[in-house]
Formats: C-alpha cells, sequence, structure tokens
C-alpha cells in the first residue's frame, strides 16, 4: 500500500518540484522576504513595543509617537508595492532560468504590470495617483502572470531575426541587448495595451478580474476546512516520503496565504476587524512547531517514552535545531522519512494542530495573525508575536504543543516494541 501510494505521489511531486514557473514565484518571494519581514517588524514594534497599546504605553504613560510615525513610513512603503516587488523578482527569476539578461525583462515585467493597472486622475488636486489595492497584496496573482507572460512573450518575439536590431561590433555589449530587444519588447508592450483596452471595455480593471475570478475564491477554497484538510494530509504525506514539500506547495500557497495576512494587517491598521485566520505565520505557529509535523513534539514525546538509546541519541542532536523550527534532523535521523509509523501521527498533529488553532480564533481566544515573523521564530513564542502580542494565541500554541505530543507518544512507544522484536531476533 505505501509502495503503492510512493510511485503513484512521487513522479507527480518530482515534476511539481521542477517546474520552471513554481521554481521563479517561490525564488520570487525569497528575493523580497527580507524586506517584508522588515516591514513586518515596525509592524511589531508599533504595537507590541511603543504602540498605544506597547509595552512602554503601559509601563511609562508615553508611547514615542515618533517611533510611531518612523513605522507608520515604513510599513506602507513594504506592504503597498508588494506586487511591483514581486513582478519584478519573479521575472528576474525566470530570466535567470532561461539565460536572458536580468536587468531588461525584470523592468518590462513592471512596466506590462503599470499598463493593466489603473491610473486615476484628481481634476481638484490636479495630480495623478494609483489605488495601493493595486499594487499589495491584492494583485499578487496578476503579478505573476504578468511576470511569466511578459518573459516569454519577450522571448518569443526574439526568435524572429526579422525582430532584432543589430548593432556594430563597436557598440558597448550592454548597448547591444537593449537595442536587440527593442522590437521583442515594444510587441510586448503593445500586447499589455491591447489587454488593457479590451478588459476596458468590461468596465473593469484587469486587477479587480483576477482579484475577483481567481485570487478571491482560491483563498476560499485553500483557506476551507476541506481544502486544508486535503492540502496539510498531502503535504505530509510527501515529506514521510522524503519530498521537501515547501518547495512544491509553498509557490502555491504563500501567495495567498501572504494576502490573507497583508489583509489583517491593513485591517488592524484601519481599526477595524481582522477576519482572515489562515495566515503563514499562523501555519508556522500551530502546525510547524519544530518544523513540519510539529517535530518539536516528537523530540518531547521521545524524552518522555522513548527506550530506544538511538532515538535518544538523535532527539538530542534535534532538539536546538526544533527550536527554531528546523526539522530535517529529526525527519532524516530517526528517520521519520519512510517510517509508516510515524507519518500516521504527523498527519494527525498537523490537522490537530490547525483545528485547535482555528476554532480558537473563530471563538476570540486566539488572537489574529496580522505580522510577518521569521519562520525561525521559536514556537509558542513565534504565536504570541505575530498576533501582536495576544496571550491567548501563545496559551492556544502550548495547548497544541502538549495535544501533540499526546498524539505521538503511543507511536514512540510502538517503536519501542519495534525495537525489542529487532532485539530478540
Amino acid at each position: 500500500m505505501f509502495k503503492k501510494l510512493e510511485n503513484i505521489l512521487l513522479p507527480f511531486a518530482d515534476k511539481l518540484a521542477a517546474n520552471r514557473y513554481l521554481s521563479a514565484i517561490r525564488d520570487g518571494f525569497i528575493a523580497i522576504l527580507p524586506i517584508m519581514i522588515v516591514g513586518s517588524f515596525f509592524v511589531l514594534i508599533n504595537n507590541v513595543f511603543i504602540g498605544p497599546n506597547g509595552f512602554t504605553n503601559k509601563l511609562f504613560g508615553q508611547e514615542f509617537s515618533k517611533l510611531t510615525e518612523l513605522g507608520a513610513a515604513i510599513v506602507p512603503a513594504v506592504m503597498s508595492i508588494m506586487a511591483i516587488l514581486l513582478t519584478f523578482t519573479t521575472a528576474k527569476a525566470l530570466s535567470e532560468t532561461y539565460n536572458e539578461d536580468t536587468s531588461i525583462l525584470p523592468t518590462i515585467a513592471v512596466v506590462s504590470l503599470m499598463i493593466v493597472t489603473p491610473f486615476v486622475f484628481n481634476p481638484d488636486m490636479g495630480i495623478e495617483y494609483i489605488n495601493t489595492f493595486y499594487t499589495g497584496s491584492a494583485a499578487l496573482f496578476l503579478a505573476f502572470v504578468t511576470a511569466i507572460v511578459t518573459v516569454e512573450l519577450v522571448r518569443f518575439f526574439s526568435k524572429f531575426k526579422p525582430l532584432i536590431i543589430r548593432m556594430p561590433d563597436t557598440v558597448p555589449s550592454n548597448i547591444a541587448r537593449s537595442f536587440n530587444k527593442l522590437i521583442p519588447v515594444l510587441f510586448t508592450v503593445l500586447i499589455f495595451g491591447c489587454v488593457r483596452l479590451i478588459t476596458n471595455e468590461f468596465g473593469s480593471p484587469l486587477n479587480d478580474l483576477f482579484f475577483n475570478l481567481i485570487q478571491a475564491p482560491f483563498t476560499r477554497i485553500v483557506s476551507s476546512p476541506i481544502g486544508l484538510i486535503i492540502i496539510y494530509v498531502l503535504y505530509m504525506l510527501l515529506w514521510g516520503l522524503g519530498i521537501h514539500t515547501a518547495f512544491i506547495f509553498n509557490p502555491i500557497l504563500e501567495p495567498i496565504y501572504l494576502s490573507s495576512l497583508t489583509a489583517n494587517e491593513a485591517a488592524h491598521a484601519a481599526g477595524t476587524a481582522m477576519n482572515q485566520i489562515i495566515t503563514k505565520p499562523f501555519l508556522d505557529s500551530v502546525a510547524f512547531m519544530g518544523g513540519a509535523g510539529n517535530m518539536l513534539a516528537l523530540i518531547i514525546a521521545i524524552f518522555i517514552v522513548s527506550r530506544r538509546q538511538d532515538y535518544k541519541s538523535i532527539a538530542k542532536l534535534g532538539a536546538v535545531p526544533s527550536l527554531f523550527n528546523i526539522s530535517e534532523p529529526i525527519m532524516f535521523g530517526l528517520p521519520v522519512v519512510m517510517n509508516p509509523i510515524l507519518i500516521i501521527p504527523m498527519i494527525l498533529v498537523t490537522l490537530a494542530g490547525l483545528g485547535i488553532g482555528v476554532l480558537a480564533t473563530s471563538v476570540g481566544f486566539m488572537g489574529h495573525s496580522y505580522i510577518l515573523i521569521p519562520w525561525t521564530t521559536p514556537p509558542i513564542l513565534g504565536a504570541y508575536l505575530t498576533t501582536g502580542g495576544d496571550i491567548g494565541a501563545a496559551a492556544t500554541a502550548f495547548l497544541i504543543l502538549i495535544v501533540s505530543v499526546v498524539i505521538y507518544m503511543p507511536f514512540v512507544m510502538i517503536m519501542n516494541k519495534e525495537s525489542n522484536v529487532k532485539d530478540a531476533s
């Protein structure tokens, strides 16, 4: 049974992991992750430490308003242009896979995005502006599509020799490359311009069509109870088969969950209710404590009930990395990978953590996550910080950790019996 499942899932997973476009999206996200974390760092400071509800206000009766203003200036500069940044970085990553120029194509991709983005002229103020709704998280799907289509269109038109402007050998190579792409780039922006005209006939910008027809429905699907169960059963099952599932699922899921996070951040900044439960840091806080499958709980269960010295030795080696959500020493050291006995509880604790976390947030015991924190933030502390210092979130994460330990314990005890059988034989 396990072998048949492996034969079905492994080829499919390999194809997804090797997909050029998914890899480009993943690398595009990785490129902007530092600046996103920096932006969220100032959200954390403004809300946990120096803001109206921060420690300084509670302890000293003041909130250091100038520092609050500093964070308020930095945060929108990061979150409001996420789609623009991702268009550039995704196009750059895709260009690298084709050994194409990584300065021209990403720049043209951003121009393509701007062509289909509505500009608004305010006659009273005499200015033209872009609503940041169209450059932030709500435009992530359009950003990816624009980046990929731009690169592919320029490459397609560049295959036709009559469209390439050849410069004399005396012209510097960087200038020659720019002129080589001139006509392919012209055709590409014309196509995006035509798309803009067509969507205008429908009375709605392309951004709105993408958000309403693709991004919003997909968000509801992957955040629904059934969607979460299917996704994370597959996620952990593939991990159990030895596949680092983050490389497959994250390019698909992270745009959605990061979009939900920024929606919560915007709602919090506006003083309105946050309504997105499933975000990236929420998942890290309830299902990835110690790494995929709440590996920290498995380590604790081994220390409590395991009689196998090999398991205890590996658990000691993996304990410190797991405090920073690095699971590989345990995954491949015990191993959990290719071990049906331990794959079962890994799936169960993930579903239990998600269920408890969603329920606790729904009833108001656990605060909504709205601050992006590094995935290496230690368990429980991560839940506390991502919710802006919510004690209920930390308590929920602690409860999930306990429940996860209890789930793992019987399976660790089964491994004790397996050891005895081996010893007896």
